[in-house]
């Protein structure tokens, strides 16, 4: 077991550097940010492009760069914004607990709404539920996150005023106060409803089809025949065997929500680190962008091998592959 360990967390590291090579080589391919930054009024000073360029650390080779960068980044020191002249570290300290609210809160959503209309779905097959079911599974998974969110803020925002439409409030930091608790949550439904749409209906779909798979299995079949009731058989015995594909997904899509969505927090202003993304790539600030990417392959990654590493754990026979 410790040597499958060894080798899925060794399988990680590698991806992940191979990710910072990539990730860092092509984002130096986007353009030059000293020539960006440069002021209008000398634009075509050669002596204050180059000492702009020194102080930003692109004069020395690429290969020299990515090492420094490296050696940084494994330190969580991912140098200096080039616009916000902040600590970039500090930067997505500071975004990441709207980004972290942001995740659990339409992950919890897709959980508790997604799970049960999947198994209800398939326990109630070719009924109108069912139907209806399968209809809005279609309807998560092909509707724009953008359309959705502004359908729901003109809507719900703005005609009826009943959520807040951009921002997170006044609480800052990871941890709300009491009264402020109910204004969070507030703030967090919109957000988190767009956001959970397309993975409630994923997630919704796969266990409608695990469930399905499971109920046509014969010690299912079995358990009714014995005399146990519906009721047990359906969510004792069917549905926790249904749920092993879900928690997998789960685990993945957690890893993806927990990177930022950058179509939802730029519709609803709100400011975590995929707006920070967002900011990083218009104004050509290779720092932030290459730290922004980097923590959401790290998240990824840590998340794939940490399941590889339970299925490892659950089925034996997985080691050995």
């Amino acid at each position: 077991m410790w040597q499958y360990v060894l080798r899925r967390f060794g399988e990680g590291f590698i991806t992940l550097i191979a990710l910072s090579f990539v990730v860092f080589g092509s984002v130096h391919l986007t353009g030059d940010p000293a020539d960006y930054l440069m002021p209008l009024t000398e634009a075509h000073d050669q002596k204050i492009y180059e000492a702009q360029k020194k102080q930003m650390g692109l004069d020395r080779p690429f290969i020299v760069q990515y090492w420094d960068y490296i050696n940084s980044a494994v330190l969580f020191d991912f140098g200096t914004s080039f616009v916000i002249q902040k600590p970039i570290s500090e930067l997505i300290l500071t975004k990441l607990p709207a980004t972290v609210h942001l995740a659990l809160c339409g992950f919890f959503l897709s959980i508790v709404i997604g799970i049960p209309l999947g198994i209800m779905s398939a326990v109630k097959r070719d009924s109108i539920f069912d139907k209806l079911g399968k209809g809005f599974a279609v309807f998560g998974l092909a509707a724009p996150q953008f359309w959705v969110a502004i359908m729901l803020i003109l809507f719900l925002g703005g005609q009826l005023q009943w959520f807040p439409t951009y921002g997170r409030g006044d609480i800052q930091g990871w941890w709300p106060e009491w009264h402020q608790i109910p204004q969070t949550l507030w703030h967090l439904a919109l957000p988190s409803t767009v956001l959970a749409l397309s993975v409630t209906a994923a997630i919704m779909r796969l266990a409608r089809s695990a469930m399905l798979e499971i109920l046509d299995s014969d010690y299912v079949k079995f358990a009714q025949v014995k005399g146990l009731s519906n009721r047990i058989v359906i969510w004792r015995h069917a549905a926790k065997n249904a749920l092993i594909p879900v928690l997998t997904f789960g685990g993945i899509t957690l890893a993806g929500l927990l990177n930022g969505s950058v179509v939802v927090e730029v519709v609803f202003a709100w400011p975590g680190v995929g707006l920070l993304l967002l900011d990083g790539v218009t104004q050509r600030d290779f720092p932030l962008t290459e730290a922004a990417i980097l923590l959401s392959g790290f998240f990824y990654i840590t998340t794939a091998v940490i399941i590889d590493i339970a299925y490892g754990w659950v089925d034996p026979r997985v080691r050995t592959r």
